[in-house]
């Protein structure tokens, strides 16, 4: 591979720069959760999967053992923040189709049930020990090079779980797959630079959103109240589930074109020399 890059490639200095951007952003989140505390958790919950995104594109650096550790401290700010989050998404996907279609909610709707604020000490300890874990690291020795190659690891993965998806479209392999659309995206971002950026960070964009109303509607058809056979909530559910994956497959294959080897080729001829 050539030591020669281009202009504008990501240098590990730069990606520990953005790293830790994002973790003083997130510490100033938990000092607005007494003001604004809907709005900080989600912010809180966003800056976890960006964080974890380019933290992948890291990994060449980081040790396995240091990598856990800050996942672990990632998923526990992620949890902390999630509240009764399940239950909104649900409360407002069932209304939202209830109005549209003229249904009744087959489950009691209480607006006025409120979690306790993630506390923010508990939330300050874990991004404190995160932020000492990317102090420590090594990723500002990571190559342009190295960066490119782990961001065509996650766009090997992502394609490899749309094939999966498709073949036998289990709910966990959905969810997986939409996970590595989240990383694709934030590390697109962050990655700007690379051709084909800008579409690709719509499409990854729309992608995780379809993905998202799909796993949605599935964890309401898992509920008994919308699970009756024959029912028209099933029947609904089901309906919107077969057109949602049909949109899904045909952006995903936009998405993840060319095939893997083909993309890395492409992001490496990036760092040749002008």
């Amino acid at each position: 591979m050539k030591s020669a890059r281009h202009a504008s490639a990501i240098s590990g200095k730069e990606l520990k720069r953005l790293i830790a951007g994002l973790i003083v952003s997130a510490q100033r989140d938990v000092g607005r959760l007494a003001v604004h505390e809907a709005v900080a958790t989600h912010h809180l919950r966003v800056r976890m999967k960006k964080l974890l995104a380019l933290l992948r594109l890291a990994h060449d650096c980081v040790p396995d053992h240091t990598f856990e550790a800050m996942r672990m401290h990632l998923r526990a700010v992620k949890n902390a923040c999630a509240g009764n989050r399940d239950r909104v998404v649900r409360d407002k996907l069932v209304e939202k189709l209830a109005r549209r279609f003229h249904l009744a909610p087959q489950h009691r709707m209480d607006k006025s049930v409120r979690p306790a604020p993630p506390p923010a000490s508990f939330l300050r300890h874990q991004l404190c020990a995160l932020e000492q874990l990317v102090e420590t690291s090594r990723i500002e020795n990571l190559s342009p090079e190295q960066i490119i190659a782990a961001h065509a690891i996650t766009y090997r993965r992502g394609r490899r779980l749309m094939k999966d998806a498709f073949d036998g479209a289990e709910d966990k392999t959905l969810h997986r797959w939409r996970h590595r659309v989240k990383d694709l995206h934030y590390q697109t971002l962050a990655l700007s630079h690379l051709p084909g950026s800008v579409r690709r960070v719509r499409r990854a964009r729309k992608l995780g959103s379809l993905l998202g109303r799909e796993r949605d509607l599935g964890n309401l058809a898992r509920e008994p109240a919308y699970a009756v056979k024959r029912g028209p909530w099933s029947h609904l559910i089901h309906e919107h589930r077969s057109k949602l994956r049909e949109r899904i497959l045909i952006l995903g294959h936009k998405l993840y074109d060319p095939a893997a080897q083909a993309f890395q080729h492409k992001m490496e001829k990036q760092m040749e020399p002008a």
